[in-house]
């Protein structure tokens, strides 16, 4: 059997915002609304998607290390997003109100998370100032409880849910591979693969996204490229970017949103890759779900809280 060629894409700037770490791209289904993080300057913005580009509507300052923003199901109620060690409630407004701190203590910040087709979260963290092995992925439960499902984490990137909840693949960035998880009942990982090693050279993996046939789209750091790889592992489509860190990708219909970084770059670097940090777009013959909502309490109970000592 003849293997098919990778198929080629190209990527476009779709916005003139600039982002020094921008990140975490989703689709609100609420409002149609487009919604990034800038993680290092603290700020969340929205965008109305025209065509193969994208408007900015507003943004909120929210302070420093705005991790991923995922919505709340009914309209206007705000979104619950990952900030430095706590999760929190993001009103309309711009009003954080942290709801609980389960990095408190550790020397950790939250990188990357979303919510499962359950309305369950994940949210994953990462080690400050170069600290490897103390990220945790944690499960906010849909009843209010918080669980720790994976510990030892270097960078915890990239996760998504195939439909029916049964499976997610994930990213430690400093694996540099690409896991699929099986996930059991309540939050629980029963299992983890390997199904793609990356090479030195070809980048390092960062965030993803699942699309509409479960195949995964993972943006490639120091890459300069997002790839499509199949369920098992099969790398099916490459989007060439032109600037050299992808951080993370969504879907906005059938329309593909890479976010990108320009921070830390080098300056040689930085004078040959004047896009650093905007938005790009490209139409890759697929489409995508839009974010999922938490459907859990804003009241959440972290690990030995209410239990008799």
């Amino acid at each position: 059997m003849v293997k098919a060629a990778t198929a080629q894409f190209v990527a476009a700037p779709a916005g003139v915002l600039c982002a020094e770490l921008g990140e975490t791209p989703r689709l609100d289904e609420r409002t149609g609304e487009l919604i990034w993080t800038d993680i290092t300057a603290g700020m969340v913005h929205f965008g109305d998607v025209n065509g193969d580009g994208i408007e900015l509507v507003r943004s909120l300052n929210v302070g420093a290390m705005s991790g991923p923003v995922t919505p709340l199901p009914e309209a206007g109620a705000g979104w619950i997003m990952a900030k430095e060690g706590g999760i929190a409630h993001l009103a309309q407004d711009g009003t954080v109100a942290i709801l609980a701190a389960p990095e408190a203590g550790h020397p950790t910040a939250f990188n990357d998370g979303v919510a499962d087709p359950a309305g369950n979260l994940w949210a994953g963290s990462m080690g400050r100032n170069g600290i490897l092995g103390a990220g945790r992925l944690w499960c906010f439960g849909t009843n209010g409880s918080a669980t720790v499902a994976l510990e030892g984490i270097g960078i915890s990137n990239g996760l998504g849910f195939t439909a029916d909840g049964r499976t997610a693949y994930y990213v430690d960035t400093t694996t540099g591979t690409l896991e699929r998880l099986d996930i059991g009942p309540a939050g629980t990982i029963t299992g983890r693969h390997c199904i793609v090693t990356f090479l030195p050279g070809e980048g390092d993996p960062d965030g993803l996204v699942l699309d509409d046939e479960g195949c995964i789209w993972v943006a490639m750091w120091d890459g300069w490229a997002v790839r499509r790889y199949s369920p098992g592992g099969e790398m099916l489509a490459v989007v060439s970017v032109p600037v050299a860190r992808p951080t993370a990708v969504c879907f906005a219909g059938d329309l593909l949103v890479i976010t990108t970084c320009s921070g830390w770059l080098p300056e040689d670097w930085k004078q040959n890759q004047p896009d650093a940090g905007r938005l790009f777009t490209a139409r890759v013959g697929a489409s995508g779900p839009p974010a999922r909502a938490y459907r859990g309490p804003l009241a959440i109970a972290l690990p030995g809280e209410g239990e008799n000592g």
